[in-house]
């Protein structure tokens, strides 16, 4: 299995904090990193994008030694057809080059994320894919979260199932290699909530409601676990998170897709809790041991 790790926010870091991410990162073994590439934090109201840190970022990956993974798009500026996300991710793939994946959004069936329907999605995959493989690099759909379908004043969730069939009758065909999802070990509701894995709980459930819906299309093609953890110690202990995450990996899925852990430190953003590492650089005990001795 190759276990990777996330830390989103490599391109908002300032030159010295991304070395002692990066430093850190590489010195625990971990070989491939995900981070976020994101559209509409990167560009501004007249349709102009800061390639600037994406550079640096990639430039302090090849110093140590990691392969890039970058999720791409995330939110989107104010200006964004399908026809300019695809040229975005064209400059990306300049920058980035020839590498193993890149992943086409993040948790776009939540709210926090929204890109519209599945269908609305697909026109964005479809912008993306071939830029991808012109580079010869393999593509990850947007890794999907494990959140139920729910309809709020402020728009809608889809749950992973619901939002696998909406693509499929948007138009998907071929258009990612490795299908992405979040198995967080959570429950069926909208608060995160965090259970032992062995209960096969909603989150992890999802892994195979989805090859179901892949079976009943005739689709083969693999799955990709972009983020898989625990918000610790807020949720669950660190001797819990250990726990679970060693039974969760080993079990989850026979095939062992690629994985990466989220995330290497807590940040006061998308990060929150989440970490090896707390908001301060400490090293999370038993759980930092835990995920160290996996790579």
């Amino acid at each position: 299995m190759t276990i990777g790790i996330n830390q989103s926010n490599l391109c908002q870091l300032s030159s010295s904090a991304l070395a002692t991410t990066l430093d850190g990162i590489a010195e625990i073994g971990f070989e491939t990193v995900r981070f976020a590439v994101d559209w509409g934090y990167l560009s501004n109201a007249f349709g102009q994008t800061n390639y600037t840190p994406v550079r640096a970022v990639k430039n302090a990956l090849d110093a140590r030694g990691l392969t890039a993974m970058p999720c791409l798009g995330i939110h989107y500026p104010l200006n964004h057809s399908s026809t300019g996300f695809g040229n975005f991710v064209g400059k990306c793939t300049e920058i980035f080059g020839s590498i193993p994946y890149y992943e086409v959004w993040n948790e776009p069936n939540l709210i926090a994320f929204n890109i519209g329907s599945p269908a609305n999605y697909v026109k964005y995959l479809k912008a993306a894919a071939p830029r991808i493989r012109a580079v010869g690099s393999q593509v990850i759909s947007a890794g999907l979260a494990a959140y139920p379908t729910f309809q709020s004043p402020l728009g809608k969730n889809w749950s992973p199932v619901d939002w696998l069939n909406g693509m499929y009758a948007g138009g998907e065909s071929g258009d990612y290699d490795l299908l992405g999802y979040h198995p967080y070990s959570i429950k069926d509701d909208q608060n995160a909530t965090f259970v032992d894995p062995r209960t096969n709980p909603f989150g992890i459930a999802q892994i195979d409601a989805l090859k179901a819906v892949q079976a009943s299309k005739g689709d083969t093609r693999p799955m990709a676990f972009t983020e898989v953890g625990y918000i610790t110690p807020g949720k669950v202990s660190l001797a819990d998170a250990s726990d679970w995450l060693t039974w969760q990996l080993a079990n989850q899925d026979p095939n062992f897709p690629p994985t990466w852990f989220f995330c290497y430190q807590d940040t006061a953003g998308d990060g929150g809790g989440y970490g090896i590492k707390d908001t301060a650089g400490a090293p999370k005990g038993v759980y930092f041991d835990t995920v160290a001795a996996l790579v």
